[in-house]
């Protein structure tokens, strides 16, 4: 999914899981800070949690 499709379907301050690993169930509960961005191979989001920049590959929707 691109930056421009992530965006339209999550606003700023959507809530979201965090798992780093896709291997690993469950993690911390995060809320988005900006809008994503793309870069050369991956579309990264702003969360307000360490790392503060996450793929959002890694971002589980709550709702």
């Amino acid at each position: 999914m691109k930056a421009k499709d992530f965006n339209a379907l999550y606003p700023t301050g959507s809530t979201f899981i965090y798992q780093p690993s896709q291997f690993l169930r469950g993690g911390r509960v995060v809320r988005t800070v900006d809008a994503a961005r793309d870069l050369k191979d991956i579309t990264v989001v702003e969360i307000n949690q360490e790392p503060y920049f996450a793929n959002i590959k890694s971002l589980k929707p709550v709702n």
